[in-house]
């Protein structure tokens, strides 16, 4: 859940983004675990889906191979990209702000430390900062 006040517009990443609608100060929570709130749904669940409902899972969840679980929001944080520079640190169940992070600014993560299990990695992901 996210507990920033945030917007969903156009990004420069991939089509859709996430973006803060307040400043936030480096280390403050900007996302957690909210159990109810959020969805975690086994992989028989998923499996059975239908295939467009499927990839909603596979491209927007977080996956926990220890549980077999993958972890959907039920907010805007499904629009959140990939970045190598992510604005946000993930924590398990919290996520911080990486650095001071400006109103407007695109809130990002690392699809490698999220674990989003459709994410195939390619060339350096291209996003900035903010910070340079």
């Amino acid at each position: 859940m996210l507990v920033v006040k945030h917007f969903v517009a156009r990004s420069e990443i991939h089509n859709l983004g996430l973006f803060l609608g307040e400043p936030v100060s480096m280390g403050k929570v900007v996302w957690r675990y909210e159990p109810d709130f959020d969805v975690e749904l086994g992989r028989a669940m998923v499996d059975s889906l239908p295939l467009q409902y499927r990839h909603i899972v596979l491209d927007c969840a977080e996956y926990f191979a220890d549980r077999d679980v993958y972890r959907l929001g039920n907010d805007a944080d499904i629009f959140m990209n990939h970045c190598d520079r992510p604005t946000l640190l993930d924590l398990g169940d919290v996520m911080i702000a990486a650095r001071d992070i400006s109103r407007g600014e695109e809130l990002t993560c690392d699809y490698r430390i999220v674990q989003v299990a459709g994410y195939r990695p390619g060339p350096l992901a291209a996003c900035g900062t903010g910070a340079e």
